[in-house]
């Protein structure tokens, strides 16, 4: 049974980070026909080897490190912000926006955003290093593998400062998850409706205290691995409040009113 004290240090809370915005997007990898394809380990490799134009697009090659990573489905990928100002958040989305599209672009690949995916697409999971993945789908009914693989999402981070600050924020908006799921719009009920094959308990419980917060994640295996917490708010290890119940979308003036709405919320809710 893991103590307070372990369970509390795979939580990195920041300072300097309280109430700064990131945001995660995934989308699907479509051919030149439109056709779903598993070729996010290509996607990667070869911005790896070629690397992304600069911020001011003059031409230098840069590695984008951790702004671009795998999901479990090899027809994913996913682009993360760094940690910003929401005031800054619309050009932090637009780079990764643009050097993804000329990446997919040279590769005869391009983004496909929707929030889910046919039936029929391909499910091969993404050969991640850790092992992690293919521990999770071990098991798997091909129902729950498609379930999986077929939904798309934005994931909006809002940093908190310390671990008492950031319970206190979370049980307050445990009360906003409906609202937020229907603020969601587009196909976000279908999604949702997918998702709980996943993850049928995807509403966030209320926790009093640290303690009930490990206690729960004792009961429901994440103890050891907070990511495996599949609540659609949570508190993540990246030290932030995290929202998980908005859809894939090529709107950027979509994502940003999303981050906004949530980054009020976590200011209201102090």
């Amino acid at each position: 049974m893991k103590s307070i004290e372990s369970f509390q240090k795979q939580f990195s809370f920041r300072p300097e980070g309280a109430f700064l915005v990131g945001v995660e997007r995934e989308c699907f990898i479509a051919d030149d026909r439109g056709r779903i394809v598993p070729k996010a380990p290509l996607v990667i490799q070869h911005v790896k080897n070629s690397g992304w134009h600069d911020r001011c697009n003059e031409g230098t090659r840069i590695c984008p490190g951790d702004l671009i990573g795998y999901e479990l489905s090899a027809c994913q990928i996913e682009t993360r912000t760094i940690p910003t100002c929401v005031s800054s958040l619309r050009s932090e989305l637009e780079w990764p926006d643009r050097e993804l599209g000329r990446s997919l672009q040279e590769l005869n690949l391009k983004p496909l955003h929707i929030d889910v995916a046919p039936d029929d697409m391909p499910l091969d999971v993404y050969p991640d290093p850790t092992g992690r993945y293919a521990a999770i789908t071990q098991n798997m009914s091909r129902e729950v593998l498609l379930a999986a693989c077929q939904v798309a999402g934005t994931h909006v981070h809002i940093g908190m400062p310390d671990h008492e600050t950031a319970l206190r924020v979370y049980n307050r908006l445990t009360e906003h998850n409906e609202e937020l799921c229907q603020y969601g719009g587009g196909l976000c009920g279908k999604r949702l409706e997918i998702y709980r094959k996943v993850a049928p308990n995807r509403e966030p419980p209320v926790y009093a205290n640290w303690t009930a917060f490990l206690d729960a994640a004792n009961a429901k295996g994440f103890a050891d691995n907070p990511r495996n917490c599949w609540t659609l708010i949570r508190i993540s290890v990246h030290g932030t409040i995290e929202f998980r119940m908005f859809g894939a979308t090529d709107s950027i003036d979509r994502i940003v009113e999303w981050a906004d709405h949530c980054h009020r919320l976590c200011r209201a809710a102090l």
